[in-house]
């Protein structure tokens, strides 16, 4: 089935990365069904809201996105699809409210001072961005559907994850679910990694990689809906989605016969190329082994990231480019990618990122 998928870049009007994805598809009477997958920051739902009306509709179609897909909680992935449910028609909204499931997690509050709706009152604060997005929703008449491990948005948009147990277990885990306290050293840890600066002092070769095995991410990142799309050339799109999650959406595509390493020739690289969210391991598992020097192997990797960013991290970059996929960056730009869908006038083809010896040092 043809497609066509668009990462949307602001240029210079925010030094923030972020992930705001449009695509569409023809069903089977030749129709287009569109879809929004993160909205990115403020700045991105106004360029995006931009692009749908230049690209997606005209004078004489209605202004309707079938389906809105908010892959987590953070900031900038939902900020700007405030703007796109404002501004259009939207059939659907797919997003996971964590305080939905107060009664799932209960047994895990250990003070006793804290009431279930004293619970659901700091879950809507400490995920404002939900909230308001629910809000908007509701105010609208939009319909929300949970996001979990199994369903599958029009036939086409398959979720591989979180499962519901898992997106609980995350829950529990998360830093902003009263439960259990944040030590100081992981608070400073947290802010350690933040406040990181990237020097290229490493050295890699085609046979050797610095990426490590035991990294981790947010359990909100964790949290990322992983959308497995069956089209002409299957696509996964993985929002901040780490380790877990990606093994967890692995091993799901697998038990139902539709392996990702073996399908997918197009896919999101995870949390704007950031080192904690891919291992060799799972990249393995992922889009394939490591190919020999200078060989594709017809596999196309976008990743979103602003202009003057020091993302996607080179590590990243050489590790998915080892594995023979093509990897291009936002940088800022709106970025195309489509499959037996017609070509834009005035549109260009660019240049894939480049392998280099010289990588990230880790922060230890």
């Amino acid at each position: 089935m043809a497609y066509e998928i668009d990462f949307v870049g602001v240029g210079d009007e925010c030094k923030k990365d972020a992930d705001a994805i449009a695509l569409r598809w023809k069903d089977l009477f030749g129709n287009y069904k569109i879809a929004v997958y993160d909205g990115g920051l403020q700045a991105h739902g106004e360029k995006l809201e931009q692009h749908l009306n230049q690209y997606y509709f005209d004078e004489d179609t209605e202004k309707v996105i079938d389906y809105v897909i908010c892959s987590h909680s953070d900031s900038d992935h939902t900020s700007g699809l405030k703007n796109i449910l404002d501004k259009f028609e939207v059939q659907a909204l797919y997003m996971n409210r964590p305080w939905l499931y107060v009664d799932d997690i209960w047994d895990k509050v250990k003070d006793g001072r804290i009431t279930k709706g004293s619970l659901i009152r700091r879950l809507r604060d400490e995920y404002p961005y939900i909230n308001d997005l629910e809000e908007i929703a509701q105010d609208k008449g939009i319909p929300i559907y949970e996001a979990f491990q199994g369903t599958v948005i029009d036939g086409k948009l398959r979720i591989l994850s979180p499962s519901k147990e898992f997106y609980l277990e995350l829950l529990v885990e998360s830093s902003k679910t009263p439960l259990i306290n944040e030590s100081a050293d992981n608070a400073f840890s947290r802010f350690f990694k933040n406040a990181f600066q990237y020097v290229k002092n490493l050295i890699e070769t085609w046979s050797s990689e610095k990426l490590r095995e035991n990294v981790s991410t947010t359990a909100e990142n964790e949290m990322s809906v992983v959308i497995y799309g069956e089209m002409d050339d299957n696509f996964l799109l993985t929002g901040d989605a780490g380790i877990r999650a990606l093994d967890k959406s692995i091993t799901y595509s697998e038990t139902i016969g539709k392996k990702i390493k073996d399908n997918v020739g197009f896919i999101q690289v995870p949390h704007h190329g950031g080192r904690h969210n891919v291992s060799p391991s799972i990249l393995n598992r992922l889009i394939g082994d490591i190919v020999e020097e200078g060989e594709t192997t017809g596999k196309t990797a976008f990743v979103s990231v602003a202009s003057g960013s020091d993302h996607p991290l080179q590590m990243v970059v050489n590790a998915f480019t080892r594995r023979g996929v093509s990897v291009y960056k936002t940088k800022g730009n709106i970025i195309h990618h489509h499959r037996n869908m017609p070509d834009r006038q005035g549109w260009t083809a660019i240049k894939p990122l480049e392998f280099e010896q010289k990588v990230e040092e880790w922060e230890d």
